[in-house]
């Protein structure tokens, strides 16, 4: 196939990249790229059966994969995107890579914190635990992680449903230098916030793409 203009190919990685809207005319476009594994990716991402989305990032970040193949959109600044093709499996090397996930210390076995959900988000702008509705020893936990606080990152996995549309699975995390925190909803309006380690991060990571028939 004839690539739209300014689009170029590099197929020892897999990838294209370009402008965005060039991207997304190549998506439109029928024709089949030369590269196998790019192929595989594009088609995949043209009729995906799953969808990823990365958020909490200085860009959201998009995956779209089939039984075969996924393909990553990266964000490169500007209205610049780069599509990167991988296997099912390979993805999640891509979006451990995306969110930053790495070693941390383990944290002490202290017990969940519960905090409303509608101060979330200021919790974590604020770097302020303050607005939680915790105890003294509670506040001071988590105001110690907002402090080292890395990053709050949540990654989205859609795909076929069953009725009334597509069914959704999340992983939250709040990434300190101190640990890993998963957030996950809880009754009345409030969520969980969970001392974890990178490992069962990972194990939760690996799991998304299974729970929408794509398999561990």
């Amino acid at each position: 196939m004839t690539l739209p203009p300014g689009l170029t190919v590099d197929a020892e990685r897999a990838e294209v990249r370009g402008p965005a809207r060039a991207i997304e005319a190549l998506l439109a476009d029928p024709g089949e790229l030369a590269p196998p594994l790019l192929a595989a990716g594009v088609r995949a991402a043209r009729a995906p059966t799953a969808r990823f989305r990365v958020t909490g990032l200085e860009q959201p970040v998009e995956a779209l994969a089939d039984a075969h193949a996924a393909a990553l959109l990266l964000p490169l600044g500007g209205d610049h995107t780069a599509l990167r093709a991988c296997t099912p499996s390979g993805l999640l090397g891509l979006l451990v890579r995306a969110v930053g996930l790495g070693p941390r210390p383990r944290p002490a076995d202290a017990g969940a914190l519960s905090v409303p959900a509608a101060r979330m988000a200021q919790l974590v702008a604020e770097r302020s635990a303050t607005a939680a509705g915790l105890d003294e020893a509670q506040e001071q936990r988590l105001q110690d992680h907002l402090d080292a606080l890395v990053g709050h990152w949540r990654i989205e996995v859609h795909g076929p449903g069953t009725g009334d549309g597509p069914v959704g699975w999340y992983l939250e995390v709040l990434d300190s230098e101190r640990g890993l925190w998963t957030v996950s909803d809880a009754p009345e309006g409030r969520l969980t916030l969970e001392p974890t380690y990178a490992t069962a991060v990972l194990d939760e990571l690996a799991a998304l793409p299974g729970h929408v028939g794509l398999g561990r």
